[in-house]
């Protein structure tokens, strides 16, 4: 495998098609200053899908990877500093469905963290939704933590739907 740097000019604009199954969702229990994290099974396997892209025009300088193998895109990940903050953002990540769990996504993560670094970051930050558990446990297994959520972040029925916005961090100073 390798990963180099995409061009600008060949994927901004190209839509990034994710798809994930899910037998459950973690919940939120807000009571009053406190709050917990809690997995709860759905009973059955559900599939969840949306769209992305590459080089968002909201980001501050985006940049994006992709990782190869025998010169096919099999993965990619954008990420973007935030100098308000110094911290540095990973706008998307996806590998392929027969190319997960073979060690990309975190190599490309890897790749992140270093350009992070370079930057001058202080963390990596990103988003994944609450029903998204492999993630989770993907980024937890990768030296992430939850750091925030945003209970109304896609649409005022966000908890009914079991899709939460959560942000997760890795500081990289110290």
């Amino acid at each position: 495998m390798e990963i180099r740097p995409l061009k600008k000019e060949e994927w901004k604009g190209r839509k990034l098609y994710f798809s994930y199954t899910t037998d459950g969702y973690c919940d939120f229990d807000v009571r009053g200053w406190a709050f917990g994290l809690n997995f709860h099974a759905y009973g059955e396997v559900r599939q969840k899908s949306f769209e992305g892209e590459l080089f968002e025009d909201w980001a501050e300088r985006p940049q994006a990877f992709g990782a190869f193998e025998g010169g096919r895109c099999v993965g990619v990940i954008g990420c973007s500093p935030e100098s308000w903050n110094s911290r540095f953002r990973i706008t998307e990540l996806l590998v392929e469905e027969p190319f997960r769990r073979k060690g990309i996504g975190g190599a490309l993560l890897a790749w992140a963290e270093e350009e992070g670094r370079r930057a001058g970051a202080r963390m990596l930050v990103l988003e994944t939704q609450t029903c998204n558990v492999k993630a989770i446990g993907f980024y937890l297994k990768n030296g992430f933590l939850p750091i925030g959520f945003d209970l109304y972040s896609y649409s005022d029925a966000d908890p009914e739907k079991t899709e939460v916005r959560l942000e997760m961090g890795k500081p990289l100073l110290g």
